[in-house]
């Protein structure tokens, strides 16, 4: 069987297309670029040159494709033209979902994110929930809007079915877009010392190999029309860096930064950009978000699609040692064997690994 990934060099499209490659299927890769270096090489794989804002190659790219996932996505922090989400993310994605019923493909795994949902103030947010916030991140407002352009579709009577990651993290490059993997690099050459606030504010952590799993799940057994939150363990930033500093093995002292004074950075940032057109490094609508948790529940996708959740130490012990390797970090205490019982129940890897881990509104 034929299937297309978009955002074939992505983080979640390079790893996903590997694993439809490894379970026989013939993955055409859609990139802007063939010879990109996060281009992952398999005799299953055929890279084909092709951009979603042009619908000619769109075309190209879904000749004999019966699956369509679309994950190619506009998630930087900034854009010099702030267009480009809107035009990626919206319009692209129009342009997929058009071009794949012209084309006849019998349907398409969609790619949007927790970000949608945004900030929770008590229990985690499952998939019937409102935003309780306005849009002030470009990303989540036209992932948003990405997903009105799905439902459109599907009451033409496309099969389409979408998925919500929450934030990522696992074996991949770090790029501006991995921004988990730039807390743990950082992290690991000991560049990294900062924990917002009083470490307390919580986010949802999901494994990249549970995603990229998800996804291929909700293409077999996702219904029409549906969402499906794929993510993980809701984790604050304390038990963040202590289950890295336990699983490294590399001990920093970490400063509290107090969130005021990373509102003030994020200001004389954004003014920087302003004054020079330079990226800047942290915006104040992220620094306004630290002031909220981010839990999102994943039953939905455990019961319908048969999701499964790696434990958090073990998601993270992976990926220390995937960043570890490809950064050639040395460590004295790397191949120290980390006791279970040092990390909290939920976080333990153990032989009921396929157990997922279902939140709670209690």
């Amino acid at each position: 069987m034929k299937v297309l990934v978009t955002g074939a060099t992505g983080f979640i499209g390079r790893r996903l297309t590997l694993a439809l490659a490894t379970a026989g299927y013939e993955v055409k890769a859609l990139c802007r670029n063939t010879g990109h270096p996060y281009l992952i090489k398999h005799q299953n794989i055929e890279p084909v040159l092709g951009n979603i804002l042009y619908k000619q190659s769109l075309a190209r790219a879904m000749q004999g494709c019966t699956q369509v996932y679309h994950t190619a996505a506009m998630a930087k922090i900034w854009c010099r033209n702030p267009d480009d989400y809107h035009e990626t993310n919206v319009n692209g994605t129009h342009n997929v979902l058009e071009i794949a019923g012209a084309a006849g493909v019998r349907k398409v795994v969609y790619t949007s994110t927790c970000g949608v949902w945004g900030p929770t103030i008590k229990h985690p947010i499952t998939e019937n929930d409102p935003r309780i916030t306005g849009f002030p991140i470009a990303y989540e407002r036209t992932k948003y809007l990405a997903e009105l352009e799905v439902r459109n579709f599907v009451k033409q009577g496309m099969d389409v079915v979408t998925v919500n990651p929450s934030r990522v993290y696992g074996e991949g490059p770090v790029t501006d877009s991995n921004t988990v993997g730039k807390m743990i690099s950082g992290y690991l050459k000991g560049k990294w010392r900062i924990i917002p606030g009083n470490g307390e504010q919580v986010a949802n952590y999901a494994f990249l190999d549970d995603v990229v799993n998800g996804h291929i799940a909700a293409m077999n057994l996702g219904i029409t029309g549906e969402r499906y939150i794929l993510g993980g363990h809701d984790i604050s930033f304390n038990d963040f860096f202590e289950t890295l500093q336990l699983v490294s093995g590399k001990q920093l002292n970490m400063i509290r930064l107090p969130l005021p004074v990373i509102d003030l950075y994020s200001r004389l940032e954004w003014l920087k950009t302003r004054l020079t057109g330079l990226s800047p490094m942290f915006l104040p609508e992220f620094a306004e978000r630290l002031k909220y948790d981010q839990k999102y529940c994943s039953n939905k996708a455990v019961t319908q699609l048969g999701y499964q959740i790696t434990p958090f130490a073990e998601g993270m012990r992976q990926t220390v040692n995937y960043i570890q390797g490809s950064a050639g970090i040395k460590n004295k205490k790397q191949d120290q064997k980390i006791p279970e019982k040092s990390f909290a129940p939920e976080f333990q890897h153990s032989k009921n690994h396929q157990k997922a881990y279902l939140c709670s509104n209690n």
